[in-house]
């Protein structure tokens, strides 16, 4: 059977599934799309795609139809040529899987057929009570993970705006080149290490004795996130925030506190300090709003009255915690039914009451038909091991 990979993660994780799969008997076609894509490819066939992001759909076409794809594998569901490329598997009959980061972390990543997140087919099984019965596996220890994905996306990033790379047509999914994606990585570092460590020193228990119960939690999401950009009404983060804000000023209780929580992964590439500073003046809440990068989320949410979010995994934290949260992007927590239905301006008075149980059940068959053991940048084999095996079944299925 021919597989066809498309862009990976950061790094040479799509590397080791091409050798997992071809383990497995699988014939394994990876297509660049760019000089970084290209450097951490391996596989029995290696593609550059060269032409115009307007183009791909017809290209790939044809391609799937001269090798005989049986199956296309990408990471980020919604990045442009992942998008056309799900139009050309469903018309062409051609199996679609998706990887994200795990929905469940650490110790998971996130492997489905036919999407993730507002696109996954499991919210709608998990209500119809279809899902079959499986094995739930169990989390990888994992450590230093930040050291490789710094690496790894220095690298690629370097590669891939190579002056010679042959590759002018390509349509990147965010903006930047080698130089401010290393920056802000070196930048995040800098942050964490020499700012926030020093500056939130306490702050997780000095909200707590302040604010236990009345506490509203809003863990924002990585900028360029696929939440904000395609499955959102939000045109950035700072418009989430705004909206937030001025519910929260306009209807919450006088002695509730909202924590905006910086998204780990946006350190280095965002700050909204500013934005929130002139919100909490202008709203005149500056002493009820609290911005920060290194609270505990746990301990916060064990004395927390609601969360806030777009579609961050927080929010599955926080439901297990009995938090009563709403979700204001596409969410498969609200496709589920587990999340509160009323607007954000009853929410902060009114916040529903949290079946813990069904919250159990709805993360327990989450792990078990969504998330694989592992991770993408260190001991990736067990990842890749674990995909190519769930692949194979599929399609010796179809």
């Amino acid at each position: 059977m021919n597989i066809v990979l498309l862009q990976g993660p950061l790094g040479p994780f799509f590397a080791d599934l091409a050798d997992a799969l071809a383990q497995q008997g699988m014939v394994v076609h990876r297509i660049c799309f760019n000089k970084g894509d290209w450097h951490y490819a391996k596989a029995d066939h290696v593609v550059n795609y060269t032409e115009g992001a307007d183009t791909w759909p017809e290209w790939f076409t044809a391609y799937a139809a001269k090798h005989d794809v049986q199956a296309v594998v990408c990471y980020g569901d919604s990045r442009h040529y992942h998008r056309l490329a799900r139009g050309v598997c469903d018309a062409e009959n051609i199996k679609f899987f998706a990887c994200e980061e795990g929905y469940v972390r650490p110790g998971f990543v996130t492997f489905e057929e036919a999407g993730n997140n507002a696109n996954s087919l499991f919210p709608a099984k998990f209500r119809a009570g279809t899902l079959s019965g499986q094995k739930k596996p169990s989390p990888a220890k994992i450590q230093q993970i930040f050291k490789h994905q710094f690496w790894f996306a220095t690298i690629y990033y370097i590669v891939k705006d190579w002056k010679l790379h042959g590759f002018r047509h390509y349509k990147h999914h965010r903006s930047g080149n080698w130089a401010s994606e290393m920056m802000a990585w070196l930048r995040a570092g800098f942050r964490k290490q020499f700012i926030t460590r020093f500056a939130e020193k306490g702050l997780t228990d000095r909200l707590v004795q302040r604010h236990a119960g009345n506490l509203f939690v809003v863990p924002l999401q990585v900028a360029v996130d696929t939440q904000m950009i395609y499955h959102s009404r939000f045109d950035s983060v700072e418009d989430f925030i705004t909206e937030v804000m001025r519910s929260f000023a306009a209807h919450a209780p006088a002695d509730a506190h909202l924590v905006i929580k910086h998204h780990p992964m946006d350190r280095g590439f965002n700050h909204y300090g500013r934005v929130i500073t002139k919100l909490s003046t202008a709203l005149n809440c500056e002493s009820r709003v609290t911005y920060a990068f290194d609270v505990d989320l746990g301990v916060l949410l064990e004395n927390a009255a609601g969360c806030v979010t777009v579609n961050s995994t927080v929010a599955s934290q926080a439901l297990e915690a009995g938090v009563p949260t709403v979700t204001l992007g596409k969410s498969m927590l609200q496709a589920a039914g587990l999340t509160a239905v009323c607007a954000l301006d009853v929410f902060w008075r009114k916040v529903p009451s949290v079946n813990v149980l069904q919250i159990q059940q709805f993360k327990n068959a989450l792990i078990t038909h969504t998330q694989t053991t592992g991770s993408f940048y260190c001991d990736r084999d067990i990842a890749a091991h674990e995909i190519a095996i769930k692949i194979v079944k599929i399609l010796r299925k179809k």
